[in-house]
Protein backbone atom coordinates (compact mmCIF):
# COMPACT_ATOMS: atom_id res chain seq x y z
CA UNK A 1 0.00 0.00 0.00
CA UNK A 2 2.85 2.38 0.84
CA UNK A 3 4.41 1.76 -2.58
CA UNK A 4 1.09 2.61 -4.28
CA UNK A 5 0.83 5.84 -2.29
CA UNK A 6 4.37 6.83 -3.22
CA UNK A 7 3.69 6.06 -6.87
CA UNK A 8 0.50 8.15 -6.74
CA UNK A 9 2.40 11.10 -5.29
CA UNK A 10 5.09 10.76 -7.97
CA UNK A 11 2.44 10.80 -10.71
CA UNK A 12 0.65 13.79 -9.18
CA UNK A 13 3.84 15.80 -8.87
CA UNK A 14 4.94 14.91 -12.41
CA UNK A 15 1.80 16.24 -14.14
CA UNK A 16 1.89 20.05 -13.90
CA UNK A 17 -1.27 20.35 -16.02
CA UNK A 18 -3.33 19.22 -13.01
CA UNK A 19 -1.94 21.99 -10.79
CA UNK A 20 -3.44 25.50 -10.73
CA UNK A 21 -1.11 27.93 -12.52
CA UNK A 22 -1.24 30.27 -9.52
CA UNK A 23 0.08 27.53 -7.23
CA UNK A 24 2.93 26.77 -9.64
CA UNK A 25 3.76 30.49 -9.78
CA UNK A 26 3.77 30.82 -5.98
CA UNK A 27 5.89 27.69 -5.63
CA UNK A 28 8.47 28.95 -8.11
CA UNK A 29 8.47 32.36 -6.46
CA UNK A 30 9.09 30.76 -3.07
CA UNK A 31 12.00 28.78 -4.56
CA UNK A 32 13.57 32.01 -5.84
CA UNK A 33 13.20 33.66 -2.42
CA UNK A 34 14.58 30.53 -0.71
CA UNK A 35 17.55 30.44 -3.09
CA UNK A 36 18.35 34.10 -2.52
CA UNK A 37 18.04 33.71 1.24
CA UNK A 38 20.32 30.67 1.20
CA UNK A 39 22.86 32.40 -1.07
CA UNK A 40 23.03 35.33 1.35
CA UNK A 41 23.59 33.02 4.34
CA UNK A 42 19.99 32.86 5.64
CA UNK A 43 19.86 36.43 7.00
CA UNK A 44 16.08 36.36 7.57
CA UNK A 45 13.50 33.83 8.75
CA UNK A 46 11.57 33.68 5.46
CA UNK A 47 9.23 31.00 6.81
CA UNK A 48 8.05 33.41 9.49
CA UNK A 49 7.72 36.30 7.07
CA UNK A 50 5.70 34.43 4.45
CA UNK A 51 3.62 32.52 6.98
CA UNK A 52 2.83 35.64 8.99
CA UNK A 53 1.61 37.59 5.98
CA UNK A 54 -0.44 34.68 4.67
CA UNK A 55 -2.11 34.15 8.05
CA UNK A 56 -2.67 37.85 8.59
CA UNK A 57 -4.45 38.18 5.25
CA UNK A 58 -7.16 35.78 6.43
CA UNK A 59 -8.41 37.90 9.31
CA UNK A 60 -7.89 41.22 7.53
CA UNK A 61 -10.12 40.22 4.60
CA UNK A 62 -12.96 42.74 4.77
CA UNK A 63 -15.19 40.57 2.58
CA UNK A 64 -15.57 37.89 5.24
CA UNK A 65 -18.33 37.91 7.88
CA UNK A 66 -17.28 39.15 11.33
CA UNK A 67 -17.68 35.73 12.93
CA UNK A 68 -15.35 34.14 10.41
CA UNK A 69 -12.85 37.00 10.73
CA UNK A 70 -12.88 36.60 14.51
CA UNK A 71 -12.18 32.87 14.17
CA UNK A 72 -9.40 33.62 11.71
CA UNK A 73 -7.96 36.21 14.11
CA UNK A 74 -7.84 33.57 16.88
CA UNK A 75 -6.12 31.09 14.56
CA UNK A 76 -3.71 33.85 13.52
CA UNK A 77 -2.85 34.43 17.17
CA UNK A 78 -2.11 30.72 17.65
CA UNK A 79 -0.11 30.65 14.43
CA UNK A 80 1.89 33.66 15.63
CA UNK A 81 2.89 31.62 18.69
CA UNK A 82 4.07 28.82 16.39
CA UNK A 83 6.02 31.36 14.35
CA UNK A 84 7.69 32.53 17.57
CA UNK A 85 8.87 28.95 18.04
CA UNK A 86 10.20 28.99 14.47
CA UNK A 87 12.16 32.11 15.45
CA UNK A 88 13.86 30.11 18.20
CA UNK A 89 14.87 27.48 15.66
CA UNK A 90 16.02 30.18 13.23
CA UNK A 91 18.22 31.87 15.83
CA UNK A 92 19.61 28.49 16.93
CA UNK A 93 20.79 27.80 13.37
CA UNK A 94 21.93 31.42 12.92
CA UNK A 95 24.08 31.19 16.07
CA UNK A 96 25.44 27.82 15.00
CA UNK A 97 26.27 29.28 11.60
CA UNK A 98 27.92 32.35 13.15
CA UNK A 99 30.08 30.11 15.35
CA UNK A 100 31.12 28.09 12.29
CA UNK A 101 29.52 24.88 13.56
CA UNK A 102 27.17 24.33 10.62
CA UNK A 103 24.98 25.89 7.98
CA UNK A 104 21.99 28.16 8.32
CA UNK A 105 18.32 27.30 8.53
CA UNK A 106 17.98 27.24 4.72
CA UNK A 107 20.77 24.65 4.50
CA UNK A 108 19.04 22.48 7.07
CA UNK A 109 15.66 22.79 5.32
CA UNK A 110 17.30 21.90 1.99
CA UNK A 111 18.76 18.74 3.48
CA UNK A 112 15.39 17.80 4.99
CA UNK A 113 13.68 18.32 1.62
CA UNK A 114 16.23 16.05 -0.06
CA UNK A 115 15.70 13.41 2.64
CA UNK A 116 11.91 13.51 2.24
CA UNK A 117 12.19 13.27 -1.55
CA UNK A 118 14.55 10.31 -1.16
CA UNK A 119 12.09 8.63 1.24
CA UNK A 120 9.42 8.88 -1.46
CA UNK A 121 11.77 7.32 -3.97
CA UNK A 122 12.30 10.52 -5.92
CA UNK A 123 15.88 11.04 -7.00
CA UNK A 124 16.59 14.73 -7.44
CA UNK A 125 19.17 16.38 -9.63
CA UNK A 126 22.22 17.33 -7.63
CA UNK A 127 21.52 21.08 -7.72
CA UNK A 128 17.72 21.15 -7.78
CA UNK A 129 17.57 23.01 -4.45
CA UNK A 130 20.48 25.36 -5.16
CA UNK A 131 19.52 29.01 -5.44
Amino acid sequence: MQQRMKQGIRELLADEDKWPKELIFIGRNMRIVQGNNQYLGSPVNRVKMMGGWASRSLYEDGGLPWRQRLGNAWRHLLFTAVLAASDLVFYFFRTRQWLGLGGGMEDEMEQRMKDVAHDYGIELQHDVFDG
